[in-house]
């Protein structure tokens, strides 16, 4: 399973993945939430620009500085511990059980 990491306003460079926060344009923003791939990045006068493909169809760029976003980065959790995170059963005991000297109660951890 794989575990999604938001990073916000990180550098981005060709083929990154990211999600808009927020886009500072009068007249057509990109909205929040709305993910997209980067195609190209750029430098205009010492500012970094990414020009992202937007799953709604928009091509707007990101600007350094202007907008907000975040980098969406996939890990492969370390599989032992996946493994038993599937496995665990947690022991519950709760306040009458502990007055009443009653047994573990076994529950499926949510």
């Amino acid at each position: 399973m794989e575990k999604i990491k938001l990073i916000k306003n990180a550098p981005l460079e060709v083929g990154d993945q990211v999600m808009c926060v927020r886009m500072k344009d009068d007249y057509s923003p990109v909205p929040t939430g709305v993910k997209g791939v980067v195609k190209k990045v750029s430098n205009v006068f010492g500012v970094n620009q990414y020009y992202v493909d937007w799953k709604n169809g928009s091509r707007l760029a990101l600007i350094e500085g202007e907008d907000q976003w975040r980098k969406i980065t996939t890990r492969d959790p370390n599989p032992e511990e996946e493994n038993l995170s599937e496995n665990k059963i947690v022991l519950v005991r709760t306040k009458s059980d502990i007055l009443n000297n009653n047994l573990f109660i076994k529950k499926p951890k949510i």
